[in-house]
């Protein structure tokens, strides 16, 4: 078994969530377009895309 280092755990963290960001980038934008002209509604008006947008990061 391997520990990581904090060095090698940063990096590691940075490459997941870049490769994660890139995978739902349409998901992302769809959410993005729905929050634009919202304030409070966007907790409900973009709920959908919200969970969209959540299921497809952790997927990965």
């Amino acid at each position: 078994m391997h520990i990581l280092t904090r060095a090698e755990e940063e990096v590691l963290f940075k490459t997941l969530k870049a490769n994660a960001l890139k995978e739902c980038d349409p998901v992302v934008k769809e959410f993005v377009e729905c929050t634009h002209g919202k304030l409070v509604t966007v907790l409900w008006g973009c709920r959908a895309q919200h969970k969209a947008m959540n299921k497809c990061l952790m997927a990965l």
